[in-house]
């Protein structure tokens, strides 16, 4: 294995950055909709993965606390922007759905997302893009090895 220059204090860093920059990203949507970033983030991950909206799919993909994610999704319930509704085959389950009232602050977020994504790409090559995706593949795997079994 090469000697790697970087450590996990600096991959902590990069991801805690690369939030920082993402909410900054949506900021301006914030302000004009009066919803604060992290509940931005959990109406747009449920509009982008109706699939797994669910409170429990919000804690293990997005890694916020189940506390935080209560508040803020009583908050876009009580907003009109989601609504719960159970899961067909699992009333346990709640699900998580944007409301129509959502589809426009939904859309506006979604075009931030975008140029989000194209400013953090810009400067890089197609061929690099395909490393970067290939790499983030291989270590999303490993990441779901060390959550199975560890090191």
């Amino acid at each position: 294995m090469s000697e790697m220059n970087f450590s996990a204090s600096k991959m902590f860093g990069n991801a805690n950055r690369f939030i920082e920059a993402y909410h900054r990203t949506l900021h301006p949507l914030c302000l004009e909709t009066g919803i604060p970033p992290m509940a931005l983030d959990i109406l747009l991950f449920v509009a982008n993965n109706p699939e797994n909206a669910t409170a429990n799919d919000i804690y293990r993909c997005r890694g916020l606390k189940p506390g935080i994610v209560s508040v803020h999704v009583d908050r876009l319930v009580n907003c009109g922007l989601l609504t719960r509704e159970e899961v067909p085959g699992d009333r346990r389950k709640t699900l998580l759905v944007c409301t129509d009232k959502a589809a426009g602050t939904v859309a506006k977020g979604r075009e931030y997302q975008h140029l989000f994504a194209a400013r953090l790409l810009s400067g890089l090559s197609e061929d690099d893009i395909a490393a970067f995706r290939r790499t983030l593949s291989h270590i999303d795997a490993n990441i779901d090895g060390i959550r199975k079994s560890g090191i």
